[in-house]
């Protein structure tokens, strides 16, 4: 399994070793070396202070088929708790989970981005969760905190955000002094991609995609086994991928982004615009519309299944994942957008990706949460440049 050259040393094996636990439940210290790829000296050092800490705890002896019975370690999963945060234009919604990942507690606040005491509102919905472990004596570990937007890597600091208009917001150093705890933010696709890595099916998959549709669209990328953000952190922007010259204007401010012809806002924006769906309708009118084969509806949804396949067929032949993952409420609508999706994409890939695996899943409301709070579970890996 590789973790990104020279990415699985010292505390990422902590991390490596407890992500493999939470997803394959107890095994031995020599099946945990073999899936790793590390030696046995390092997983016996690793285990012996996870061990010693409380995270880890040794199961009865099994028989081995040779030798002495090996000793499975096992995750005590109520040992260490973490705080996710997803702030939305709309909303925030946050969970608490468990070491081995498992949501034990949901909540989801109304909130304002643009308010002049904005953060200040979300540090106390922030606040209140923390007071209630403490009141429970759920040990936490930190906050992770999602937010849409281009985050430092380094800093956590939200340079820009078009969905909540901040821009040069240091948030994660506001709220570690305001909270008093550990405290990661990321962007919020960055964070899916991270906690899919540690914890989720493509956790053994060195090399994926991972594009999310909704508002707006992101592409989470791991490379060579590591997540990779750019530079400035500003990697994955796909929905802003230009591919009309005289498109309509997008929230960046520049014209034709794929964003304005694919992601949910644009199609109900369009459909309205057609006479498809009226002011109130949502993506389920617009998916019944196509269902009862409205032509225009029908239409719309090939020219968007289309633009995308075309559009992921140029990542896949720049960058030759082996699966990429696509989710986010878009997948509502997958049963119409799906075959010329398909079709665009198997007639503009290379001979070399056509093997890449396209993995669909239904939308989790959930999941931007909860992936926010094992950002903090498994950092270093998906938080490795700031000190929380």
């Amino acid at each position: 399994m590789r973790w990104g050259a020279g990415s699985v040393s010292g505390d990422m094996t902590r991390t490596a070793v407890l992500a493999l636990l939470a997803r394959r439940g107890p095994l031995s210290r020599a099946q945990i070396a073999e899936r790793l790829e590390l030696s046995p000296a390092t997983i016996t050092a690793s285990t012996r202070r996870l061990l010693t800490e409380g995270l880890l705890v040794e199961e009865d002896p099994r028989p081995s088929v040779a030798g002495r019975p090996s000793i499975p370690l096992a995750l005590v999963p109520a040992s260490a708790h973490a705080i996710g945060i997803q702030v939305a234009g709309e909303h925030v919604s946050g969970v608490i989970a468990r070491l081995d990942a498992q949501v034990v507690h949901g909540f989801r606040r109304d909130f304002d981005p643009a308010a002049p005491d904005a953060i200040r509102t979300l540090t106390t919905l922030i606040r209140a969760e923390v007071d209630e472990a403490e009141r429970d004596r759920l040990p936490i570990s930190g906050v992770g905190v999602a937010v849409p937007g281009i985050v430092e890597p380094e800093t956590g600091t939200l340079r820009m955000s078009v969905r909540l208009g901040w821009t040069g917001t240091p948030l994660a150093a506001r709220l570690r002094k305001a909270l008093g705890v550990p405290v990661f933010v990321d962007n919020d696709i960055s964070a899916i991609t991270a906690a899919e890595r540690l914890y989720g099916p493509g956790a053994d998959d060195a090399d994926f995609l991972l594009v999310a549709i909704g508002q707006g669209i992101g592409l989470g990328m791991v490379l060579d086994g590591a997540p990779y953000r750019g530079a400035a952190g500003a990697a994955g922007e796909f929905g802003h991928l230009p591919i009309l010259p005289d498109g309509p204007l997008c929230v960046c401010g520049n014209r034709g982004c794929l964003e304005t012809q694919v992601s949910t806002e644009a199609l109900l924006r369009d459909a309205r615009a057609a006479g498809i769906l009226t002011a109130e309708s949502g993506l389920a009118d617009l998916d019944a519309a196509a269902a009862r084969d409205d032509q225009q509806a029908v239409s719309l949804l090939n020219r968007a299944g289309e633009l995308l396949g075309r559009a992921l067929a140029g990542a896949i032949n720049l960058l030759g994942p082996q699966t990429v993952v696509v989710m986010g409420e878009i997948t509502a609508l997958w049963l119409h957008l799906s075959e010329p999706f398909h079709h665009a994409l198997a007639m503009h890939l290379l001979p070399a990706g056509r093997e890449t695996r396209i993995d669909v899943r239904a939308w989790d409301e959930e999941l931007i949460a909860a992936s926010a709070a094992r950002i903090v579970l498994g950092a270093p890996l998906a938080a490795p440049r700031q000190k929380g």
